[in-house]
């Protein structure tokens, strides 16, 4: 009861503070989002529209709003309640998802002093998830599916969610790790029928829609991240080719080499993160920063994917006797509170044009190049103990199979 008393309380007093930043503008200058309010959940309802219309959200008509949806079609066959959805209030469904993700960010990190509860409010209140909020991306959904995946007992209904997850966004394939971690002695025929059903179901899904999905390919492939509220190790080679002229290519190469060594390195050198059992905390960390380290190194993302660092804080606290852990949550803290600075130079103008081409100040280069810096040492730190335990978890299976 005190625990639910606590939870409860935590909740309302960060929700005022939502409702306060709305209200007044304020979110406008810390996450520096959309025109107006919810603007990726407004892309989901007109795609829910089009998709009722039996128009195509990826090329239907321009004035009836069937243009700009870059989510797998799996989001439309199977969201229920779809006049709901479509009906209601814009502004009803994005409050139940906010009050979701603060109530299970409060309950998974669960902070019992006021250093924990910091680490909360800078989770929850720094610009990176105010972006995530103010816009009601849909990479909320995925990040209360990795709590569900890392929770839920009914292994069925995670092999759903891991081909549900895939066939809506793609790259969280990784949440496929879950089968080898959700039950103890797993037989490795069983884990080989369960992969190849979930493969199975996703195969044939995108068969029978794969006209639908080569337009969400063409869609999102014509989308490119530039320098503005970007996560990605490509961060470095952008700003050097941009302050100096260094060849892009040639730089994003040797940052690749030099960071895949040092996490292997590094990573030979952790045996704390790797005698514990896979508890929820664990296969929590496991799960996401996996996603992290992938989409990182994959993609040039926007900074609302930072929300996934959140999840690894419960497995990173109750490691604090180990000083790599430690070190790792104040360098997540030092990033939270950097990501003030970062938005705050964006709300200064950040480039111009000379002769048409767009030419960045350098204040804003500067401030990027700091971000891309911090955000490399964090992933690498994550991506070592990420790289431990895959490497632990591939050698618990060889011995069993001997």
């Amino acid at each position: 009861m005190k625990q639910i008393f606590k939870i409860s309380l935590l909740s309302f007093f960060f929700l005022i503070i939502y409702f306060y930043l709305f209200n007044t503008g304020l979110i406008k200058y810390l996450a520096l989002g959309s025109s107006s309010y919810f603007g990726d959940y407004q892309l989901f309802k007109n795609a829910l529209n089009c998709f009722d219309k039996g128009l195509s959200p990826y090329t239907g008509p321009l004035e009836l709003n069937c243009k700009g949806f870059n989510y797998g079609h799996a989001i439309l066959i199977f969201t229920p309640f779809k006049s709901f959805f479509k009906n209601t209030n814009q502004y009803f469904v994005p409050s139940i998802f906010l009050v979701l993700f603060i109530v299970s960010t409060i309950k998974i990190i669960n902070p019992k002093n006021f250093f924990q509860f910091l680490l909360v409010m800078l989770a929850l209140l720094n610009p990176s998830t105010l972006l995530l909020i103010e816009r009601m991306n849909l990479d909320i959904l995925l990040y209360l599916i990795v709590i569900i995946l890392a929770f839920n007992k009914i292994y069925f209904l995670n092999w759903l969610l891991v081909a549900y997850s895939f066939l809506f966004k793609f790259h969280p394939f990784i949440y496929g790790i879950i089968i080898f971690v959700e039950k103890e002695k797993r037989k490795f025929l069983n884990l080989f029928f369960i992969f190849i059903f979930i493969l199975s179901l996703s195969i044939i899904f995108i068969f029978i829609f794969k006209d639908e999905y080569i337009l969400m390919f063409k869609d999102s492939g014509a989308w490119k991240m530039g320098l503005h509220y970007l996560y990605s190790i490509k961060t470095i080679p952008k700003i050097l080719k941009e302050l100096f002229s260094i060849h892009y290519g040639l730089s994003l190469l040797i940052i690749y080499f030099i960071f895949i060594m040092q996490v292997y390195k590094t990573s030979l050198k952790l045996d704390g993160f790797v005698k514990d059992n896979y508890t929820f905390n664990k296969k929590l960390f496991l799960l996401s920063s996996n996603s992290l380290l992938f989409c990182f190194l994959a993609f040039s993302n926007a900074f609302y994917r930072e929300v996934f660092l959140i999840l690894t804080i419960p497995y990173l606290l109750i490691n604090m006797n180990i000083k790599y852990s430690r070190f790792v949550i104040y360098l997540l803290i030092f990033k939270f509170l950097f990501n003030f600075v970062y938005t705050l130079d964006l709300n200064f103008e950040t480039f111009y044009y000379d002769d048409g081409v767009r030419v960045y100040k350098n204040h804003f280069l500067i401030t990027v190049f700091f971000k891309g810096i911090i955000d490399y040492i964090l992933m690498l730190r994550l991506g070592s103990i990420t790289l431990r335990m895959n490497l632990d978890l591939l050698n618990s299976f060889k011995k069993k199979d001997k």
